[in-house]
């Protein structure tokens, strides 16, 4: 059997230190069979990637480069103001017209990549030592500024993400998260079919 590979690409320097704790956190709350080897996130500019005809092709060649044929390409952006059920399947044809025989997943954070630890508030303030009394809003994923919300309700402190996103991102609270936030759930199943195709 050929050794699971996965390669990534993210946007910011916490994503590219946390992704790997929340893959492994996603796979344990599946009871997965088989942990891939999970390459160092390669961090590009949102803009570039969005914007930019062909730097995500170009962005995603050096990770499979780097990775071998058969690694499977995992992206994780946040949407920002634009929509998910967009901008996901967009990137993913551009993807797809340029590596056709690669497992491909795109994965848009509806706002921001925070939002899904405010999925899993409970779990990150008892981690944390926070108090987790504070009222979560109905609708998760309509939080516009979701570091702003965690500083303001969670951390009481400046929001660092190279600090903060690496350890919620082991804290959270899988099926709890998946309940509250539909981007983080649809990423769960994403990471399950990556590794199972």
């Amino acid at each position: 059997m050929t050794p699971l590979v996965l390669g990534s690409i993210v946007e910011g320097h916490g994503d590219e230190s946390s992704l790997r704790p929340l893959i492994n956190n996603v796979l344990a709350s599946i009871d997965a069979e088989n942990y891939p080897t999970i390459l160092t996130p390669y961090r590009a500019h949102w803009g570039s990637m969005v914007n930019k005809q062909g730097e995500l092709e170009r962005y995603a060649e050096i990770v499979l480069q780097e990775g071998g044929a058969a690694t499977r390409l995992l992206v994780l952006i946040d949407a920002d103001n634009n929509c998910p059920a967009e901008l996901g399947p967009q990137l993913v044809r551009r993807l797809a017209a340029r590596f056709p025989r690669i497992h491909i997943s795109v994965n848009v954070a509806n706002w921001e990549f925070e939002t899904w630890f405010i999925a899993s508030f409970e779990a990150i303030a008892r981690h944390s030592g926070i108090d987790a009394s504070v009222q979560l809003p109905e609708d998760i994923e309509s939080i516009a500024d979701a570091k702003g919300w965690l500083e303001q309700n969670v951390i009481n402190r400046r929001y660092k993400e190279t600090d903060d996103q690496p350890a919620f991102s082991s804290q959270i609270d899988v099926p709890l998260a998946r309940q509250r936030s539909q981007s983080f759930d649809r990423f769960c199943r994403e990471v399950e079919r990556l590794l199972t195709a």
